[in-house]
C-alpha cells in the first residue's frame, strides 16, 4: 500500500487552470472520462465478529497466522476510528504504539473479546474512510482500495492506496459481485492530468460540483510552489475528500446511485 499526500484546490476555472499548468512548465499527460463504481467493505463489527469466532475455534497454525493478519488490518482501521481515550488503555496495558502490534502478544483471543474496547468494536458500522473502487479511465480499469486517515498530525491529508490493474470494468465487476460485494452507487467525471517536479496535478469536474485542482506529492514544498506559480488564493485550498465536498453542497453521494453528467449538470 502506497500512502499519498494532496490538497484540493476549490472552485477553479478549467481552462484558466489549463493555462496556469502550461504557463508554469507542467507537463501534459492526458485527459480522461472516468467512470468510477464504489463498493463498501463489511462492517467493522461483522468482520470483528469473524476473526474472533474463525480464532476462537483454535484453527491450524496456517489458518490462524492468516486470521491474527486480517485482525492487524483491522486494527488499523480501529485505531484511526475510535478516539485515542478509548485506545490508549489498552496500548498501555500490552505496552505497544499501535493497537496492530497487540496481536502477536495476546495470550488468547478472549483476552481482547473480554476488554472493554471489545464491545465499543461490536457497536462499529461500516468504514465510511475505506472501500474498494472500480474506476474506468479512458481504455484503461483499474481496482483499488483506498483509506482515507481521519488521525494525521500532518496539514496534508493522509490516503492509503493498494490499487492494481484489471481488464475490464464489467468482468471485475461480475468478480466482486460473486464475492459478495454489491456495488453502492456508479460515477463519473472528467480528469485532466498534468505532472510538475514529480507531483500530480489533476484538473477534476463532477457532476454538481465546481471543478477543483487535485495536488498529490511527498514533496510539501511543492504545493506551495504551484500555489504561488498559479496565483491561487489560500481560501481556496482545502485537505479533504470529494465527498465531504459534496456535503458541503447537502448532498450525500453514498445515497445517489448514479452521478452521472447526463443526469446531473455540473
Amino acid at each position: 500500500m502506497s500512502f499519498e499526500k494532496e490538497i484540493k484546490i476549490l472552485n477553479i476555472s478549467v481552462d484558466d487552470a489549463k493555462q496556469k499548468m502550461n504557463a508554469i512548465g507542467a507537463k501534459f499527460i492526458e485527459e480522461k472520462h472516468q467512470k468510477i463504481y464504489t463498493y463498501d467493505l463489511p462492517t467493522i463489527s461483522h468482520r470483528f465478529q469473524e476473526i474472533t469466532d474463525q480464532l476462537n475455534k483454535h484453527p491450524g497454525v496456517l489458518i490462524e497466522k492468516s486470521y491474527k493478519q486480517r485482525l492487524k488490518n483491522l486494527f488499523v482501521e480501529i485505531e484511526d476510528l475510535l478516539p485515542d481515550e478509548d485506545i490508549t488503555p489498552i496500548l498501555h496495558k500490552y505496552n505497544v504504539t499501535s493497537l496492530d502490534q497487540i496481536v502477536e502478544k495476546l495470550p488468547n483471543i478472549d483476552s481482547i473479546c473480554q476488554s472493554p474496547i471489545a464491545s465499543k468494536i461490536l457497536r462499529m458500522g461500516i468504514n465510511p474512510n475505506k472501500w474498494v473502487r472500480l474506476r474506468r479511465t479512458g481504455n484503461k480499469s483499474t481496482l483499488t482500495v483506498k483509506h482515507v486517515f481521519n488521525k494525521n498530525n500532518n496539514k496534508v491529508q493522509k490516503v492509503g492506496e493498494f490499487e492494481i490493474t484489471v481488464s475490464n470494468v464489467e468482468d471485475t465487476d461480475a468478480l466482486l459481485f460473486a464475492l459478495g460485494f454489491a456495488k453502492r452507487n456508479v460515477q463519473e467525471k472528467i480528469r485532466t492530468q498534468y505532472e510538475y517536479k514529480g507531483a500530480e496535478i489533476d484538473i477534476d469536474q463532477w457532476p454538481f460540483l465546481q471543478p477543483y485542482m487535485e495536488i498529490e506529492s511527498d514533496d510539501e514544498t511543492i504545493y506551495d510552489e504551484i500555489i504561488d506559480k498559479c496565483g491561487y488564493n489560500n481560501k481556496m485550498i482545502v485537505s479533504c475528500n470529494t465527498e465531504e465536498l459534496y456535503k458541503k453542497q447537502g448532498m450525500n453521494i453514498k445515497e445517489i446511485p448514479e452521478l452521472l453528467f447526463e443526469k446531473n449538470a455540473v
